[in-house]
């Protein structure tokens, strides 16, 4: 299926067609006003202070002038969509069925880790919140697991409010001196994973998730101009620039369906399912601001 992309997208957020502008005192009302302090019993000093504040003229006052808005009645009601949950709602469903048989099937731990990333990313896992949050608790860390599964196991533990303590990275760091350890600098995928845990840090927690920050962006963008496989030096390159932990879902899952659709791993059902959803919604919010602007 075609992914159609819409003037109203992720990446070009609604604006408010106004703003409030700063209110400008009239040269009368600043005569009324210093006359009334002028008339007052202040201490002299704090008349003179008073005075020198009220009596600023209208040029030395800063003014916004903003821009009006590009979201006109006339463009806002020539918005149209191809897509309706009434014409949609059966193959929705159907994918959403193929997509969860594929879930249930995928056992291997670290594969069933990346599905569930994948499915998060892509911006449709509330249809599947039960399936993940039992796989989630299910699914054991594994202590011999290397720095791209064991990171990405961490951040969806912390994504989803599961106690998990920072001691599972030590096994990363040197004995010696407590640093990450040197021969982790070119794994790139697990530089990526733990780059991306490391905002998911709690208060009053030790620095290990702030060095790993510093060690892992640090690489991260000393090996991006080396990276050959384009999908991941993309999501290197998306991450130090927003991390994931503060994208918006939304536009994430319009990123990472390009993404993801360059992935050899990829699952066409529930890639077909990302596109219609975000769609969909798509569909959705630009016939609520249709209505709302009538």
């Amino acid at each position: 299926m075609e992914f159609a992309v819409f003037a109203l997208s992720p990446s070009s957020p609604v604006l408010p067609s106004h703003f409030p502008k700063t209110t400008i005192l009239s040269r009368s009302h600043i005569s009324a006003r210093n006359k009334l302090f002028q008339s007052s019993r202040l201490p002299s000093l704090k008349n003179a202070s008073i005075f020198k504040i009220l009596s600023m003229n209208k040029e030395e006052r800063r003014s916004a002038n903003y821009h009006p808005s590009v979201w006109e009645l006339q463009l806002i009601e020539s918005l149209s969509t191809p897509y309706s949950y009434e014409l949609h709602a059966n193959r929705l469903e159907e994918l959403k069925q193929e997509a969860r048989r594929a879930f249930v099937s995928t056992n291997e731990p670290r594969a069933k880790l990346k599905l569930i990333d994948s499915i998060q990313r892509l911006g449709v896992a509330y249809h599947f919140e039960r399936e993940i949050e039992e796989a989630i608790k299910l699914t054991e860390l594994d202590v011999h697991g290397d720095l791209h599964t064991t990171s990405l196991h961490f951040r969806l533990l912390r994504q989803h409010a599961f106690s998990v303590s920072t001691d599972v990275l030590e096994k990363f760091r040197s004995n010696r001196d407590g640093k990450f350890k040197d021969s982790l600098k070119k794994d790139v995928a697990g530089l990526l994973n733990l780059y991306e845990a490391s905002y998911l840090g709690m208060p009053g927690e030790d620095n290990v998730l702030e060095e790993a920050k510093d060690f892992s962006s640090k690489h991260l963008k000393s090996l991006l101009e080396t990276i050959k496989d384009e999908v991941l030096a993309k999501q290197v390159k998306q991450s130090l620039e927003v991390p994931l932990h503060w994208k918006m879902p939304r536009i994430e899952a319009r990123d990472f369906i390009d993404i993801y659709s360059s992935d050899s791993t990829r699952n066409l059902d529930l890639l077909e399912l990302a596109k219609l959803d975000f769609n969909l919604v798509q569909s959705q919010h630009q016939r609520e601001l249709n209505e709302l602007a009538r």
